[in-house]
C-alpha cells in the first residue's frame, strides 16, 4: 500500500538470532555433554530461551499478522497461497522442537541420534526463514497501512510484557551487528534502553547460555 513504512529490523534482526542459536544448537549436538552436568545446563538454557522465542515469534504471526495481511491481499491469490504455505510450516517444525526436546532432555541418547534431531530441525526452520524472507515479508508494506502494522507490533508488546521483554532484547541483540543494535535501539523508550543496560543484558549473561 502507497504510503506505508513498515520496519521490518526486529522481525528480521529475529531470524538472525535464530539462525545464531541453531549454529550453537549443532555445535552442542556435535559435542555431547552428557557427563558434564554444567555444559548440558548452559546447552539447556540456551535451548529453552531459544524455544520460547521462536514460539512467541511464530504465535504473533499467525495469531496477527498473517491475517492481517490476508485481508490486505486478498486480491493477490498467489500471495494468499504462500501464506497459507507458511503457517504450515510453523506446524511442521513443532513436532521437530518436541523431537529435539526429547534427545536434549535424555544424557543416554546416542550423539548420533541427537546430531540427526537437531540437524532435521535446523534444515527445516533454516528453509522456512529463507522461505518467510524471500516470499513472504517483502509484501508486508503492501497488505498493511502504518496503522495495521502499529496495531501488530502493539498486539506484539502486550503478548510480551515486561517480564517477556527482559528476556527478547538481550537474546535478540546477543552478537548482533553494530547497525543492528543501532536499530533496534532506536525503538526502545530511554527507560527500556536503561534497563536493557543495567539489569536485562548482565541478567541475560549471567544465565551462561549455550557454551557460557
Amino acid at each position: 500500500m502507497s504510503g506505508s513504512h513498515v520496519d521490518l529490523t526486529v522481525m528480521l534482526v529475529s531470524h538472525d538470532a535464530f539462525r545464531r542459536d541453531l549454529r550453537r544448537l549443532e555445535k552442542a549436538a556435535a559435542r555431547p555433554h552428557g557427563d558434564d552436568p554444567l555444559a548440558r545446563k548452559r546447552v539447556e538454557t540456551g535451548w529453552q530461551i531459544f524455544k520460547t522465542q521462536l514460539h512467541f515469534h511464530h504465535e504473533g504471526e499467525d495469531r496477527d499478522l498473517w491475517p492481517r495481511m490476508a485481508k490486505g491481499l486478498a486480491h493477490r491469490p498467489q500471495i494468499l497461497a504462500t501464506l497459507r504455505e507458511l503457517e504450515a510450516e510453523h506446524s511442521l517444525i513443532d513436532p521437530l522442537l518436541a523431537q529435539v526436546d526429547a534427545v536434549l532432555g535424555d544424557p543416554r541418547t546416542p550423539a548420533g541420534q541427537v546430531e540427526k534431531a537437531v540437524a532435521e530441525l535446523a534444515t527445516c526452520l533454516a528453509d522456512h526463514l529463507e522461505h518467510e524472507e524471500k516470499d513472504g515479508l517483502p509484501y508486508v508494506q503492501e497488505a498493511l497501512t502504518d496503522k495495521e502494522w502499529k496495531a501488530f507490533t502493539a498486539d506484539q508488546r502486550e503478548h510480551l510484557g515486561l517480564s517477556g521483554a527482559a528476556e527478547l532484547f538481550p537474546w535478540l541483540l546477543d552478537e548482533a551487528s553494530e547497525e543492528n543494535l543501532r536499530r533496534v535501539t532506536s525503538f526502545m523508550p530511554m527507560p527500556m534502553r536503561m534497563a536493557m543496560k543495567k539489569l536485562w543484558a548482565p541478567a541475560y549473561r549471567a544465565r551462561e547460555t549455550w557454551t557460557g
